[in-house]
């Protein structure tokens, strides 16, 4: 077995090759030439460098693989929706054509848990109806499609992973989201801040379940031509979720309101109709000047910087609760059950490497 991981030098993508060298699987690593793989090479990796638009780079990158674990996105809600498709599908479907005329035994596509939208019902299974609302989840159902359309066209075995928001060590773009804005609250000397009782239930993954599920799907033929959704095995409410993340940063719940859907999500759903400058743009200028006042200050490593784009509104919309009993029906453990398992060491690992005070 010779697995092609693509976007290795990303968050997911990083996490799978560690994975997989581990379990003693030879590994092709790729990423765009500008990305750092010394990393993968140092732990036994053969390095290969590409662009999955360049089909001649994609033939390449083949060469010899049995097996495909396409993780390679282009991962920004604030991103144009074409841009996203070139990654998303195109760069896909160039992979896909070369696995079939090399007889790959498998391809393992990572998708979106933002396909499904928002819940028509909760759990969200993977036959849920998909109607994704923003750029990057509409160009990860264009991926899905086309790659399964013709995957089956050459005969290969595909297996589509739908994860929900993903956290764990080396992620950048959802940290930027959720652990500078509370780190900076608390530089700044808040102690005490509102939560809420109950409110929408949410799931989230731990990275290392991400790439634990894909090695447990690689060539298992119980995962051959299937969809899995990748998330906890129990929601938080939102309410829960705050309080845990507040204890995190050492910052005491000074009272608890019930839940505001209705003037949540109507305030969502109005600041969904500006243009996107005007929604988080200011905001985002603002605090990243403020959190490099305090990397510098801190001594801090400028890994992070506090980022809120529009299309994060619609997580305000209805529950993001994903079923993950399908993939536990053919024999996978979660390894982080609930964040509440998780979060911790997560947010410990960012002070340990000093992206966090």
């Amino acid at each position: 077995m010779k697995v092609l991981v693509t976007g290795a030098g990303g968050f997911i993508g990083r996490q799978v090759v560690e994975e997989l060298r581990q379990l003693g699987h030879a590994v092709r690593a790729t990423d765009l030439p500008s990305i750092d793989l010394s990393w993968s090479a140092a732990i036994g990796a053969e390095v290969m460098p590409g662009d999955l638009l360049k089909p001649d780079d994609v033939r390449g990158l083949m060469d010899g693989v049995t097996h495909v674990v396409h993780c390679a996105a282009a991962f920004n809600l604030g991103l144009p929706l074409e841009t996203c498709l070139r990654v998303n599908r195109d760069a896909a479907l160039l992979l896909c054509d070369e696995a079939g005329k090399r007889g790959v035994e498998q391809f393992l596509h990572m998708s979106t848990g933002g396909v499904y939208g928002g819940s028509v019902y909760t759990p969200m299974r993977e036959d849920h109806p998909h109607h994704p609302s923003d750029a990057y989840s509409l160009s990860k159902e264009a991926g899905e499609s086309a790659v399964a359309h013709r995957l089956r066209e050459h005969g290969v075995p595909l297996t589509i992973f739908r994860p929900t928001a993903v956290y764990g060590p080396y992620s950048t773009y959802v940290a930027g989201a959720f652990y500078v804005l509370p780190s900076m609250l608390r530089h700044y000397g808040v102690r005490k801040l509102p939560s809420f009782k109950g409110g929408k239930l949410l799931t989230l993954v731990h990275v290392k379940d991400i790439s634990g599920a894909i090695a447990f799907c690689l060539g298992n033929p119980d995962a051959f031509d299937e969809d899995f959704n990748l998330a906890e095995d129990k929601p938080l409410a939102a309410g829960e979720f705050f309080d845990l993340l507040y204890g995190l940063f050492d910052i005491d719940v000074a009272f608890r309101l019930p839940y505001p859907r209705r003037l949540i999500e109507g305030t969502a759903k109005l600041a969904l109709k500006l243009p996107a400058p005007l929604s988080f743009g200011p905001l985002n200028r603002v605090l990243e000047r403020v959190w490099d006042g305090i990397v510098a200050e801190r001594g801090l490593e400028k890994a992070l910087k506090p980022r809120f784009d529009q299309d994060f509104l619609y997580f305000l919309l209805g529950n993001h609760y994903l079923d993950n009993a399908k993939i536990r029906g053919i024999g996978y453990v979660s390894r982080y059950p609930t964040c509440l398992d998780g979060l911790g060491e997560t947010i410990e690992w960012y002070r340990r490497k000093r992206w966090l005070p």
